[in-house]
């Protein structure tokens, strides 16, 4: 018992021992210093400069020769402009000679045939019409003047007739119903009397007067009249007696005077106006050609208009803008003649400038050649009579 105990004792004293000398140690020995790496200076180095080689320049192979183009290209490009030039073509080709059979259709219908008219002077009376065949003569025209747009023309002319009016070489009426004739109308149903006196610029017609050498033409104008103006058909005309040599001045009034047709010609001197001197406005359709003397009967319609205000306005056919349409005018203006009684290839701006020249105070106000597509063939005219000084 007493020899185990002190055996323990020994090693406890052991353990101690090493415990202490241990602790010892570890006081004696010193920290190790932390010690700071330093960089190490990089070494400048110098290097020599070498330029580097630069690449020769070579000139570019030159681009290999286009190919010519294919018709497939050609066509893939351009089928648009060449189907609308195409499609123009075709169109202006169709109307020109739309309007070549229009004017020239009916001349193998003429009765008169074969014969050298170069010469003659046209009367202002187609040749090919009689009192039998009037109404079917002026039928006939209705087509070719819708499509070669004088029935536009027309419609026109007539807006622009307007107080005092008088109608040079009527023929058939075919501006009659295309006028306004509300005024007038209102006149004779209201019992005023009907006057452009109050109105330097009236609009419609207060009163009309129709002239033409063919006494047939005129009598289709009146039943045309009739149906244009409701209150004539229920008066009575009065008549005058022919004043002049060769069955010419008969007169047919109607409505008071407000209403006349005239059979004269054109170079005959021209009854004015009920109530005034002269006319407002004086109109003539496709006439100048139908005339022997042009120059004078303008001239003649210059006497007949107010001086200022009033107008002449002419629609007539004639010389267009190029050689080749005249040459065609030319060439068949012989039947032209023998079923119309015109000259179509006259040089209508000449003559009116002629007139204008030789007639003092006569001015050319306007000159319109309307429808590219005509090519200068139709003509719209429009004069006055200047004042004359005091």
């Amino acid at each position: 018992m007493n020899t185990s105990h002190r055996c323990l004792n020994s090693f406890f004293h052991r353990l101690q021992c090493r415990s202490l000398t241990s602790t010892a140690r570890l006081a004696r020995k010193p920290a190790r210093p932390q010690t700071v790496k330093q960089q190490q200076p990089v070494p400048n180095i110098s290097r020599e400069y070498k330029p580097r080689p630069r690449p020769a320049k070579t000139t570019p192979p030159p681009p290999p020769p286009q190919q010519p183009p294919t018709l497939r290209d050609q066509w893939s490009s351009s089928w648009l402009p060449l189907s609308g030039a195409a499609i123009v073509a075709g169109l202006m080709g169709f109307y020109v000679l739309g309007t070549l059979t229009a004017s020239l259709k009916s001349t193998t219908t003429a009765p008169c045939c074969n014969h050298d008219h170069t010469n003659e002077t046209p009367t202002g009376r187609p040749l090919a019409m009689t009192a039998d065949n009037a109404e079917q003569f002026d039928r006939e025209l209705n087509f070719p003047e819708w499509w070669m747009g004088i029935t536009s023309l027309r419609r026109r002319l007539a807006d622009r007739a307007n107080g005092t009016v008088l109608e040079l070489a009527m023929g058939s009426g075919r501006n009659l119903e295309y006028y306004n004739w509300e005024p007038l109308t209102s006149a004779v149903t209201s019992g005023r009397p009907s006057s452009s006196s109050d109105d330097d610029h009236p609009r419609g017609i207060t009163s009309f007067t129709g002239l033409d050498i063919s006494a047939d033409m005129l009598d289709v104008a009146r039943r045309k009249l009739t149906r244009a103006v409701p209150p004539m058909a229920s008066s009575a005309p009065v008549v005058k007696a022919r004043t002049m040599a060769g069955s010419m001045g008969g007169q047919l009034s109607y409505l008071d005077g407000l209403l006349r047709l005239v059979h004269s010609d054109a170079h005959d001197p021209l009854p004015p106006p009920r109530e005034t001197p002269k006319y407002d406005t004086i109109v003539q359709t496709f006439g100048l050609c139908s005339v022997s003397d042009p120059v004078a009967v303008i001239s003649n319609l210059a006497t007949a208009v107010k001086p200022g205000t009033g107008r002449i306005i002419l629609l007539e056919h004639g010389k267009g803008w190029y050689g080749i349409v005249n040459g065609l005018l030319d060439r068949n203006a012989g039947q032209h003649f023998e079923k119309y009684g015109c000259w179509w290839n006259r040089d209508i701006q000449a003559l009116v400038e002629e007139a204008a020249r030789k007639t003092p105070g006569l001015e050319v106000v306007k000159v319109e050649r309307p429808f590219l597509l005509q090519m200068g063939t139709l003509l719209w005219i429009e004069l006055k009579m200047n004042p004359t000084p005091q």
